[in-house]
């Protein structure tokens, strides 16, 4: 029996800020560049019909959702992965699968598109946006309520749980103070901070330099100097982050 979706129950997700049809041409990426500098508009865009097919499958799929659809990517799965296809789509659906799991936590789908030359004479994809069956849309705050480190906002930092739950923090649980001198002191939540370093994005003390923004203020390479736990004025779940500039830091 199908299992018939509540009309109360809704999963709230907040929409990625790149544009649909950025990350679908970016999971489509090799495939578009083995037909060379120049393929014909037909070669690429069957090239983006399967991209934007596996993206909407994959989707529709997510555990991440309550009512997920497996249908559809099982079926596509088999059709470039059975015993009679070519070696190359079995070899190409493992390449998008390990490409999309960066998305993984994207909801939107593909609902139609179009990939034409634009005034220039350049490809362009453009894509109409969806939802699954369950799945609401949550506007973002403002940037000027919002903190973001290599280029992630703290309140769209997702932790998984068990049963395969996510955790997130909203804008106001995290802060961040911009000195005279430059420095920028963020206040996020533990496990948002734990998350970013797992990810790679937030690195260790000295390390590369990345990008921060406090309140719509985008501050340039950053280097962070400073990790400590909050206390005090602040709760232990607090993590608070130091960061200088890169051409301040390179001369401590």
């Amino acid at each position: 029996m199908t299992k018939r979706r509540s009309p109360n129950s809704w999963t709230v997700v907040r929409l990625p800020e790149h544009d649909l049809a950025e990350v679908v041409l970016e999971l489509a990426a090799p495939l578009l560049e083995r037909l060379g500098p120049a393929p014909a508009i037909d070669d690429a865009r069957a090239v983006v019909a399967l991209a934007v097919t596996f993206w909407n499958a994959s989707v529709l799929a997510s555990k991440h959702w309550e009512y997920a659809r497996v249908k559809e990517l099982n079926e596509l799965k088999k059709r470039m992965s059975g015993r009679q296809t070519p070696r190359d789509d079995a070899a190409t659906f493992d390449l998008l699968t390990e490409r999309w799991r960066e998305h993984r936590l994207d909801p939107r789908l593909v609902e139609s598109w179009t990939y034409e030359a634009d005034a220039a004479g350049l490809p362009r994809l453009l894509c109409t946006m969806g939802l699954p069956d369950g799945v609401r849309a949550e506007m973002p705050p403002p940037a000027e309520k919002r903190v973001a480190i290599a280029g992630r906002f703290l309140d769209e930092v997702r932790i998984a749980q068990s049963g395969n739950t996510l955790l997130s923090f909203p804008a106001e649980r995290h802060s961040g103070v911009i000195g005279e001198d430059g420095t920028a002191t963020v206040y996020a939540m533990m496990p948002s901070a734990l998350q970013l370093f797992a990810e790679g994005r937030l690195p260790r003390i000295a390390g590369d330099p990345i990008e921060v923004a406090i309140g719509g203020h985008k501050l340039g390479p950053m280097v962070l100097t400073e990790v400590r736990c909050g206390g005090e004025n602040y709760r232990h779940d607090i993590a608070v982050l130091v960061f200088r500039r890169a051409s301040a830091a390179a001369t401590k």
